[in-house]
């Protein structure tokens, strides 16, 4: 069992939960009978990444709900590069989902409930699809606290909403409680909310979490580049743009 935080280590986490006899659900979906795992993806900086968590996923039969920013400080998530990368994750069967930053308010005069509604109503009609499950980015006290009651919408966060289901992130390459090859191996919880952040993931397992940060921004600058030079003509010839 590779438990480090790479490709090959998400791999073996996997097929640590599959052989425990775990089954992967969406939210919006009963629970099965014996054991599950609600799998997410909060996206905060690189689809690229995701794509790539997704389809390790697909490889091993298992589904899990992708949680995208429409104001990532870091990607434009209605780009051609991370268009595609979102066409790709939903065509591998996952599920599409609002990654919603609860510190945002453009408009005083719309309340918390109304800005997650615009935005899942944008997010959906971008990728046809209905939009019924939120993750906070950061979560402020009223919502850890459970003092938010979000109407029409499955939110992550909610006590009532994941009741009984068993919360494990790996935030910061940090596991809350114990890493999860060990939960899911000592398989003592029947329902499991697992919180996987691709960009620990893709790296070689010796990075830290600066330099894994580091390099989700030059790859994001380097496709902003490429675009640029493909669909805008005044850019002129290829070159190397340098972040300084």
């Amino acid at each position: 069992m590779e438990k480090v935080f790479s490709v090959s280590g998400y791999q073996s986490l996997l097929k640590t939960a599959l052989d425990a006899g775990y089954t992967f659900v969406f939210f919006n979906e009963p629970a099965p009978p014996g054991k599950s795992c609600l799998l997410r993806h909060d996206i905060d900086n690189d689809l690229d990444a995701a794509m790539k968590i997704a389809e390790v996923e697909f490889q091993l039969g298992v589904k899990s709900t992708f949680f995208v920013m429409l104001r990532s400080p870091v990607y434009n998530l209605f780009g051609r590069h991370n268009h595609r990368c979102v066409e790709r994750i939903l065509e591998l069967g996952h599920q599409l989902a609002l990654h919603y930053d609860e510190a945002f308010y453009p408009d005083i005069d719309r309340s918390l409930q109304e800005m997650i509604e615009v935005e899942a109503e944008i997010l959906g009609k971008m990728f046809s699809r209905e939009i019924k499950v939120i993750s906070f980015h950061q979560p402020g006290p009223r919502i850890l606290k459970n003092e938010f009651k979000l109407k029409g919408f499955i939110n992550t966060y909610d006590k009532d909403d994941m009741k009984g289901i068993f919360y494990i992130s790996d935030s910061n390459m940090v596991w809350k409680h114990l890493p999860a090859w060990d939960l899911f191996k000592s398989a003592t919880e029947n329902r499991i909310q697992l919180l996987i952040h691709p960009m620990w993931w893709v790296g070689d397992g010796s990075q830290n979490t600066e330099v894994l940060w580091d390099k989700a921004l030059l790859d994001n600058f380097n496709r902003t580049i490429d675009q640029v030079f493909e669909t805008e003509g005044a850019f002129g010839h290829r070159r190397t743009v340098s972040i300084r």
